[in-house]
């Protein structure tokens, strides 16, 4: 039944994969942000032959190229003259089948039967790929590679992997790792723990740069101190799934409950297929669907102004309109991540202008679907800001303001 049962997983996966696979572009709530960045660096790398440092179209002119993600998207941007934007998908499966494959190399044991199968339905590892977690994914191919190396004696090996994991995501794989770390110092003999911590402080300095450039980026600085806990608790305990479930399943084989693997992928399938964690069902429906590409109507009308910085009050399209903003030209007052766009009610037209004028913002572009979506005031309180705020543009999807910065 165990075998049976890995079968009837690795099948849909392969299916979904390849599906995934068939897209230039696979766009889900994550995706875009990579396909964004690596557009940018692999344009500055190929035709300007440097690699950047500042990405000054997004988050009103204060972004960085690398926010994050050093190593997968400088690899994606390195593939692009070879493939375009589908190095970003390759990049993204790359991701999928690396976390599986270095969870089973960290964990020979769970290889075969129910805990394969228990491994492979994780719904942490399910929800990024289907939502695009790219950057996570790739570090959560390192981190477990790292604990593999360590269990067979390979030190050296297994610090160069925990560094580039840490490095690749710091604001989730740092956290993981010191919690991994903290749990099995514990177990191990005296001068075994000593290196433990040794290697594993040897891996955090290496990654203390990303981690400054993680606190540097606008997606950071622009968010408060509430909204930066709550994203961080969340992000954090959602991800750490990926790796609670091989070390409960290491855990339950130890105790010899063998039970507890087919209960576990049991229950691991009602969120899988019945919760919509994260709007999973998104990415899901974009395996089949095409990507909502109605922002380049709007692009190739006289209303689109290149240079300019705009603000897109959008929904449902996973933010590729702000990717093809920036392909043709404009700026954005902010990166592609909720935190950084700032989806609220304010609580007078007053603060709202003071945030306007605070991104340098020029035009704001409101689709009607996005109060619909979010339920804040914004669009409304667009129009008590006259004359300073004045409609230039409008159809049956959106309306366009005009921000004059001199009021």
């Amino acid at each position: 039944m165990g075998r049976a049962a890995t079968v009837l997983v690795v099948v849909p996966w392969a299916i979904a994969l390849a599906l995934i696979l068939n897209h230039r572009m696979f766009v889900s709530h994550d995706t875009v942000s990579n396909y964004g960045h690596v557009w940018y660096v692999a344009d500055r790398l190929w035709h300007a032959h440097r690699l950047p440092f500042a990405m000054p179209v997004l988050g009103h002119g204060h972004a960085l190229a690398f926010p994050y993600a050093f190593v997968p998207w400088l690899t994606a941007a390195a593939l692009w003259p070879l493939f375009g934007e589908w190095a970003v998908t390759l990049c993204l499966v790359v991701g999928v089948v690396g976390a599986a494959v270095t969870t089973f190399f960290a964990f020979p044991e769970l290889r075969r039967g129910w805990w394969a199968a228990a491994v492979l339905v994780n719904p942490a590892l399910v929800m990024a790929a289907f939502i695009g977690q790219l950057p996570f994914l790739w570090a959560s191919s390192f981190l477990p590679a790292a604990i593999g190396c360590w269990r067979r004696g390979r030190r050296g090996w297994a610090t160069a992997l925990a560094a580039v994991a840490q490095i690749t995501h710091p604001a989730v794989a740092l956290p993981i790792a010191a919690a991994i770390v903290a749990l099995r110092a514990p177990c191990e003999s005296p001068p075994d723990r000593r290196s433990l911590l040794g290697r594993y402080a040897v891996s955090v300095a290496a990654a203390v740069p990303a981690s400054v450039l993680v606190y540097a980026s606008p997606v950071f600085r622009d968010s408060s101190v509430g909204v930066k806990a709550w994203a961080f608790a969340a992000t954090v305990s959602v991800r750490a799934a990926l790796f609670i479930v091989p070390f409960g399943l290491r855990w339950a084989q130890q105790a010899r409950a063998v039970w507890v693997a087919p209960l576990l992928f049991v229950a691991l399938l009602v969120p899988n297929g019945f919760v919509d964690t994260l709007d999973i069902h998104f990415g899901l429906r974009s395996l089949v669907d095409p990507p909502n590409t109605d922002m380049l109507s709007f692009i190739r009308s006289p209303a689109f102004v290149p240079g300019a910085t705009y603000r897109v009050l959008r929904a449902y399209d996973g933010k590729l309109g702000m990717y093809e903003l920036i392909q043709h030209g404009a700026r954005l007052d902010s990166e592609f991540f909720p935190e950084s766009i700032v989806r609220r009610s304010w609580p007078d037209a007053a603060t709202y202008a003071r945030f306007l004028a605070h991104r340098d913002v020029d035009y704001v572009l409101a689709f009607d679907n996005y109060t619909r979506r979010y339920g804040t005031n914004e669009i409304a309180l667009l129009g008590r800001l006259a004359p300073c705020v004045r409609p230039v543009a409008a159809t049956k999807d959106y309306s366009l303001y005009h921000v004059d910065r001199s009021c």
